[in-house]
């Protein structure tokens, strides 16, 4: 009993001691302006490498439109793109910041897609 007693005692002591303690921060103002600059140089940055998933590279606009609307309609919630370079139309899918995640996600769409492959692409920095 005496044990329990001196154990609350020693704790009310211990909050009463330590619940005053006041930390105070200085901050040097040059952290501020180099945080702003950080910052301000992110907000200009619009793409950055990453990896898409190529479905197809193909020659008719409507062999490649047909695969996206496919692809939209299983998954309405990933990216997909709809580019021309001459003489080809690609669709192309997603916007990952490693390939572990392209490959993740390659490994889904295997059994719809098998011609599928991950490529090097410049991806929106907003859409990550």
């Amino acid at each position: 009993m005496k044990r329990l007693i001196f154990f609350i005692l020693l704790l009310g002591m211990n909050v009463l001691l330590y619940g005053q303690i006041q930390v105070r921060y200085d901050k040097e103002p040059i952290i501020d302006s180099i945080s702003n600059a950080y910052e301000n140089a992110w907000k200009s940055v619009k793409y950055m490498e990453g990896y898409r998933i190529q479905l197809v590279a193909v020659s008719s606009k409507n062999g490649a439109q047909r695969v996206y609307n496919d692809f939209k309609a299983s998954y309405p919630e990933v990216s997909a793109y709809l580019s021309y370079t001459e003489p080809t139309f690609r669709v192309r899918v997603g916007n990952f910041k490693t390939r572990i995640e392209a490959y993740r996600f390659l490994m889904r769409i295997q059994g719809l897609f098998p011609g599928a492959f991950i490529t090097k692409d410049k991806i929106s920095f907003r859409e990550i």
